[in-house]
């Protein structure tokens, strides 16, 4: 079950940016209340100007607990996806897809 915290945050980089997927491949909680202490998302889109983009992101996105965005291209996540190595491999085989 994905979080309403993870969902909020979904809807805002829907907002800004128009990717071909999203992936949450990581949610840490507290162990005794399970509140959601942290976020990772991996974000696939067309070819776009990662650094500007991931600044506008990082500086609209409102949340009560840190998160991190890593972005590829699509190029990118195909060429990372086909080395069964790769972080973006793990990325696919475990997290879970919101978009």
């Amino acid at each position: 079950m994905i979080s309403k915290l993870a969902q909020a945050i979904l809807s805002d980089i829907l907002r800004h940016c128009t990717p071909r997927k999203v992936i949450l491949y990581g949610e840490k909680r507290s162990p005794a209340t399970s509140e959601v202490k942290s976020l990772d998302f991996c974000i696939i889109l067309p070819q776009v100007d990662k650094p500007a983009l991931l600044h506008d992101l990082y500086l609209t996105i409102e949340s009560p607990v840190p998160f991190n965005l890593l972005l590829y291209t699509c190029d990118e996540w195909a060429e990372l996806t086909g080395d069964f190595s790769s972080y973006a491999a793990a990325i696919q085989k475990k997290g879970t897809v919101l978009y």
